[in-house]
């Protein structure tokens, strides 16, 4: 019987430092404190997804009375069942925000791809703009394209063939969105 409070202590040596890690790499920070109240932020958090799975699924906690996330701040503001909670009913409570912060990272669009997506479409624009709509973007890397695999079809014809293929599904597609 002794050897199971050692076994589940030893559990949770190895999965404190995971929970500990994710928080630190999501940087939470206590913003404020007070009994039955807690109200913590974290940048990473200044998403509507990320806000609204916090504010709805953190409530779920039996600990929790309500629970409110901001979008514009990355704060959730907690108000617990009871006016005090101990160390590790917040360790645990801080684990469970954590993963579901972590869950909802992976629903929203990588910044990354929505910046390269937003800088596609000003390119996209200003070409359609300078050519008064007679072309854009997806209709010049189409004709580089074509271009491009006839120039190398004599000395590379499987690459020459995979970029006409590539030119075809690009006008493929185009033609099926403007149907």
């Amino acid at each position: 019987m002794s050897m199971l409070p050692t076994v589940i202590g030893l559990g949770a040596s190895f999965i404190a430092p995971k929970i500990m890690s994710q928080f630190r790499d999501q940087k939470i920070k206590v913003l404020h404190a007070m009994p039955g109240r807690l109200r913590i932020q974290c940048d990473s958090w200044k998403h509507r997804i990320i806000a609204h799975a916090l504010t709805e699924e953190v409530k779920k906690h039996p600990l929790i009375l309500t629970s409110e996330a901001s979008e514009l701040t990355g704060s959730l503001l907690l108000q617990f069942v009871v006016p005090h909670i101990n160390q590790e009913e917040l360790d645990e409570l801080m684990s469970y925000i954590v993963q579901i912060a972590a869950n909802a990272i992976l629903n929203k669009d990588a910044t990354l791809m929505n910046g390269m997506t937003n800088t596609l479409g000003f390119i996209d624009k200003g070409i359609k703009k300078q050519t008064n709509g007679f072309a854009d973007f997806d209709s010049l890397f189409v004709l580089f394209l074509l271009g491009k695999g006839i120039q190398t079809f004599g000395s590379a014809p499987a690459f020459s063939a995979s970029l006409l293929y590539w030119s075809y599904n690009i006008i493929k597609d185009k033609g099926e969105k403007n149907r």
